[in-house]
């Protein structure tokens, strides 16, 4: 599908709105996907004096800051945002130095009757905050240019009057007088020759030219023009020429001085909107509508005029250009939105600035709504719609349903998943073209048995229909169109009702009907799964590369260990100031819960689900009244620190805020204490020092205050640039946990006994084969046993294997009060040159959200646990998290369909404790009596005595976790499939046999 970009207004858009303020007190937010790129159409593109900093903006409603040099992050400024067109940011232009940016756009209430929409916001591109705001300009604005030499701004948009400021981003803007071009609307406006010139190209009166004084220009050769929409303007590097283009294909360049025709390219078969002069005066003419899959970026020399190369990086239209100093192209576009950096002459992108994401253009789903699919792939890159060309699935998850939870996401697709119906029965769907109609694909023909009915899309129902479905047993026809349109009609072409949520185009369609399920994908890059009856999202769907995130609209989140930093809140703070940007991980402490949205998924009622786990569904709205931790991080490059330490400023928050909400450091995977260092400048900055490990060091800071919310700052520190000091062995601490014998439960798993064979010996095995293998690679090692004593008083080999490494008198019960005492005081002793090894084996069970270990005293009443007799997972987790040095977590306590927890997976991940888990989701750990062992136990076992060995000098970890993965699946023909995580760690040496 060739995504196409609109002269007409945007139609109405249904905002990923989660709750919008209905009183005063109430935060006014709106849910924001943040891939790291745009995710809609690009609308403009800015750069400095120098051609180092960029600004984009978009109809994702950002604004966004790219540093090319490298020497700063990739930054997003976010303004007031409503609902529909409200916060539509068309127009972007930069000061010289990029300190400041102006933007402009759809500046005001959706479908109001009258304005002001034409604000001008200016930002400070450092603190991202509004400095103020340019007044006056009534309608909406399509352009913003700024010319240097003049220190003006240039604003026009529908109406036609170009209003200038000078100063513009000064504390004092000075108004001057406005030009009026007698057109209805200002496609494009610029400076030209050295700020002598203006230069407009409108929708009904062609090309209009002024002096700065505002004199009148007449060009010669304008009366043919008058009858075209003029799209593009560009002005050469020397501002002695531009070019203009129009929707019927004409591109001209002309006289700055006086708009005299120097030369034509031949009419281009497509929309040249994109257009851009390089450093050596060649043109760039970008097909932006009509490009067939063919046309992408074209590069001319005038003086033919020639064309001379071409560039395809783009997969689809191109919406904007811009050339840099330097004789590089910036070109922006692409189905999935995306700004390519290349040169003319080479044809080939140096860098590409996107996000992580991509439309989703095909989806599918089982009859049982079990499990969904998607793919990304155009269906038709020739065409500009074709619903009925069902795209290819690439990637599928299993849904919860009944007993079972979430799978993964896989890259196969099983059969049997249902897609679009265009014909069932005697009732058929088809699109095609009306006569005389701007866009392709905007009549739906409905043909049943009692005639033909036609559904014809215009600006305020979508404009075309992207995406059809027959929903035979509710005798309705489903229609998606732009902006997110997605509406349900009868036989009759009668709406019946509307689907609201998405806010890109939407480009796929299947329904489970009998399980009252529909799946939507779109050029939002979400999928949305409904409640068919009620007509209400469900859940939002959300996947790139590794990084996935699933969440209700009341703000739960599901999510892959980095997956939640890609949501987050828009928070209005008033249309003349910044929004604050909230991401979900700033809020995981309230709203991670895999429970509440598998119960979502299964019940159909997010809301519902929410209020039996929380009591209401209002948590999201009272989370948003307050503000998380507010600080960045920066490498104090400037401080000539000692060899093997990086010195981290903490900045935007005072020293006693930072201590006042108590912070971890992680440098990798090793977790270390925040040692102040003085600031050598007197000035009082939060300055510490951070001890670095061989090559690349992944820092974060996370702050938390009382309420549990977070925020986490990154920076990465290279030893490249330092002598790396030698790395310390430090201390291993090992803790290892065997539950066995349950007395109290004869018969609470399935009728039985809750005893298992042989905790205690994986444990006790565990405990000597580290104490053999890794101990020597450390200084000293310490240890926590705690197992079931009877296990032990009758296993002579299992009292004498223990005794080797700890006293006989140090063995401690596995009672629950017990193993929360000695836990958190053994976790509290090392520090960040140590490791720590935990080894728990036994049963694990959810209540509700939350994981437990049971242990050995473990009572239940009746039916129900008695929850004071359980150990509380995540005490285990915030005491491994808190813990100095490096953490490693080995767990084989999932024995029951349905143990595994997702939120754990997760939590151990933030904290970048490496896991080594006996199951994933949706199986079950399995014990060998040939084997004496638990599967995983015996597997990790192995490993570490040598078998899991890459090279000469041991067992390294990554090494370890392969082998692990691979001889679980092989010892359990398939039935147990292990889980591992090891966010940023290095591949060190876990034992050396």
């Amino acid at each position: 599908m060739n995504r196409r970009l609109r002269l007409v207004l945007p139609v109405v858009a249904a905002l990923l709105s989660v709750m919008p303020a209905v009183a005063q007190d109430t935060p006014d937010f709106r849910l924001e996907l943040d891939t790291g790129g745009h995710r809609a159409v690009i609308r403009a593109l800015s750069a400095d004096a120098e051609g180092r900093r960029i600004a984009s903006v978009s109809d994702d409603k950002t604004v966004r800051i790219w540093d090319l040099s490298g020497a700063s992050a990739p930054s997003v400024l976010r303004g007031f945002m409503g609902d529909g067109n409200d916060g539509l940011v068309n127009a972007v232009a930069l000061s010289s130095d990029g300190s400041r940016v102006a933007v402009a756009g759809y500046f005001g209430p959706h479908n109001a009757a009258q304005g002001p929409f034409g604000d001008i916001r200016i930002f400070d591109t450092g603190t991202r905050a509004v400095t103020g705001v340019l007044k006056g300009y009534p309608l909406i604005v399509d352009s913003l240019s700024y010319s240097a030499e003049r220190d003006e701004l240039a604003v026009g948009g529908q109406g036609g009057v170009i209003h200038r400021w000078r100063a513009p981003f000064s504390d004092a803007p000075e108004q001057l007088a406005p030009l009026d071009s007698y057109a209805s609307r200002v496609l494009r406006v610029a400076f030209a020759a050295g700020g002598t010139r203006v230069v407009a190209v409108t929708t009904d009166y062609g090309l209009r030219m002024w002096t700065a004084e505002g004199d009148e220009i007449e060009p010669p050769e304008a009366e043919p023009l008058w009858d075209v929409v003029l799209t593009g303007l560009a002005i050469s590097a020397d501002g002695s020429r531009f070019a203009l283009s129009g929707a019927d294909g004409r591109v001209e360049v002309r006289a700055a001085e006086d708009g005299a025709v120097l030369t034509r390219l031949p009419d281009r078969p497509f929309r040249p909107d994109a257009l851009a002069f390089d450093a050596e005066g060649r043109l760039i003419v970008g097909c932006t509508y009509l490009c067939a899959g063919a046309h992408g970026a074209e590069v001319w020399d005038l003086s033919g005029p020639t064309r001379t190369a071409d560039y395809a990086g783009h997969k689809g239209a191109i919406s904007a250009a811009l050339a840099l100093p330097n004789g590089s192209v910036l070109t922006a576009g692409g189905a999935a939105p995306a700004i390519h950096l290349w040169r003319p002459g080479t044809g080939q992108a140096s860098r590409v600035l996107a996000g992580e994401g991509a439309p989703v253009t095909a989806v599918g789903i089982a009859p049982d709504a079990s499990r969904i699919a998607w793919g990304t792939g155009d269906p038709c890159p020739d065409r500009p719609v074709c619903p009925e060309v069902p795209g290819t699935l690439t990637a599928s998850l299993e849904l919860p349903n009944g007993d079972r939870g979430f799978g993964k996401p896989e890259s196969t697709v099983p059969g049997g998943l249902d897609r679009a119906v265009l014909s069932e029965g005697d009732t058929a769907l088809s699109v095609t073209d009306a006569p005389g109609g701007v866009f392709a694909g905007d009549v739906l023909r409905i043909e049943g048995p009692d005639g033909a009915a036609s559904i014809r899309k215009g600006p305020t129902d979508g404009y075309y229909h992207s995406a059809a479905t027959l929903l035979p047993d509710m005798e309705e026809a489903l229609s998606g169109g732009a902006n997110g349109l997605l509406i349900a009609h009868d036989l009759t072409g009668t709406v019946a009702g509307e689907y609201v949520g998405h806010t890109g185009d939407i480009l796929a369609l299947a329904a489970a009907e009998g399980a009252n399920r529909l799946i939507s994908g779109s050029a939002d890059q979400t999928m949305v799964l409904w409640n068919l009856e009620t007509r209400e999202e469900i859940a939002r769907f959300f996947f790139a590369g590794e990084d996935w995130i699933i969440w209700t609209p009341q703000g739960y989140f599901h999510s892959s260990p980095e997956g939640d930093r890609l949501v987050g809140w828009r928070v209005n703070r008033g249309r003349d100031e910044a929004a604050r940007y909230i991401r979900a991980r700033e809020l995981k402490r309230h709203l991670h819960s895999p429970e509440i949205v598998r119960r979502a998924i299964l019940t159909g009622d997010p809301a519902a689900a929410a209020r039996d786990l929380r009591g209401t569904d209002s948590e999201l709205t009272d989370l948003l009244m307050r503000a998380p931790p507010d600080f960045d991080l920066r490498i104090a490059e400037e401080i000539d620190a000692p060899d093997g330490i990086a010195v981290i400023e903490l900045t935007g928050a005072r020293a006693d805020e930072v201590e006042d909400w108590g912070y971890t450091i992680l440098v990798n995977d090793r977790r270390v204490p925040p040692v102040p260092y003085a600031d050598p400048t007197g000035q009082g900055r939060s300055l510490y020092q951070v001890p670095l490990g061989p090559g690349e060091n992944a820092i974060r800071v996370t702050g938390e205050d009382d309420f549990g919310y977070i925020t986490e700052r990154g920076a990465v520190a290279l030893n490249a640039l330092r002598t790396a000091a030698p790395e310390k062995r430090g201390k291993l601490y090992v803790a290892v946990i065997g539950v066995a014998d349950y007395p109290n439960l004869p018969d609470a798993c399935n009728g039985r006994s809750c005893d298992l064979a042989y905790p205690v010996n994986d444990a006790v095995e565990i405990l000597a084969t580290l104490a053999r293998t890794t101990a020597p690679l450390y200084e000293a090692m310490e240890t926590l046993v705690i197992v079931s004593p009877s296990r032990i008083d009758g296993s002579d080999s299992l009292m004498t294997t223990l005794s080797a490494v700890t006293p006989a008198d140090a063995i401690l019960p596995p009672e629950g009060r017990v193993v929360e005492d000695e836990l958190i005081d053994f976790l509290a002793r090392p520090t960040e040159e140590d490791t720590t090894i935990v080894f728990v084996a036994g049963h694990g069970l959810n209540i509700d959200e939350d994981y437990f270990l049971v242990p050995g005293d473990a009572r239940r009443r009746g039916e129900e646990w008695r929850r004071s007799s359980l150990f509380d997972w995540r005490i285990l987790q915030d005491e491994m998290g808190y813990a100095l040095g490096r953490r490693i977590l080995l767990i084989d306590t999932c024995h029951a369909q349905g143990a595994f927890n997702a939120r754990l997976e997760k939590d151990a991940a933030d904290a970048r404790i490496a896991v080594f888990s006996a199951t994933a989701a949706n199986n079950t750990a399995a014990e060998r009596r040939d084997l004496g062992h638990g599967i995983f136990t015996y597997a990790l076992l192995e490993g570490l005595r040598g078998k899991a060995a890459t090279g000469d000098d041991g067992v390294r970890l990554l090494g370890l976790a392969d082998y692990v993965y691979r001889e679980v699946i092989r010892l359990s023909d398939q039935r147990q499939e292990p889980f591992y995580s090891l966010l940023d760690t290095s591949n060190y040496v876990v034992s050396r046999p």
